[in-house]
């Protein structure tokens, strides 16, 4: 092999700096792209994210835990009521699979689980015992999350995931529940 010139280097700059030879592509530093798979990812990984505080990782972790899959990364900001710019900034970075039988289900309006009716929660298709089991629990002490309800309520995993966007949490406002019959 042929040795080449120790000018070739500096006489390829000056001729690419008049415009003689095209100039070679602009070198970046290696961006780190690096992503979450939000249904199997760890609490560090979580911790990675921007703004992301150790209760919505073990949050995000006890529902994984559960069983519970997030269908978009719209149904994950929705759960954690993100605000826009910390939406943003995490989005580039997560990915969502859906790993098991059957397409997610469908959101519907939000129905706050600590304050809302008897004849409200009823909206919610459950049955009779596991509405009862909401409401004695409910009136023991309001739930936090999802992860919460899932585990003072022993709910399988499907029936949080259709929860998704559909529910929230607001604190207990006065008064008693009324029974469901």
């Amino acid at each position: 092999m042929p040795r080449r010139h120790w000018l070739d280097p500096l006489a390829r700059r000056v001729l690419q700096a008049a415009g003689q030879l095209p100039s070679p592509p602009v070198s970046h530093p290696a961006e780190t792209t690096w992503t979450i798979e939000v249904n199997r990812a760890s609490r560090e990984k979580w911790l990675q994210l921007p703004g992301c505080s150790d209760d919505t990782a073990d949050l995000l972790l006890r529902l994984q835990r559960g069983g519970v899959q997030f269908s978009s990364v719209e149904e994950l900001f929705r759960l954690l009521e993100l605000p826009a710019q910390q939406r943003g900034r995490w989005k580039p970075h997560l990915v969502v699979h859906w790993h098991g039988d059957g397409p997610p289900q469908q959101l519907k309006a939000s129905l706050d689980l600590n304050n809302s009716s008897a004849e409200e929660l009823q909206t919610l298709g459950w049955p009779e015992q596991r509405l009862q089991g909401l409401l004695r629990e409910r009136r023991r002490d309001g739930f936090r999350d999802l992860a919460d309800l899932q585990e003072r309520l022993c709910l399988p995993p499907s029936a949080i995931e259709a929860l998704i966007g559909r529910v929230c949490f607001e604190a207990r406002r006065a008064g008693p529940s009324l029974p469901l019959n």
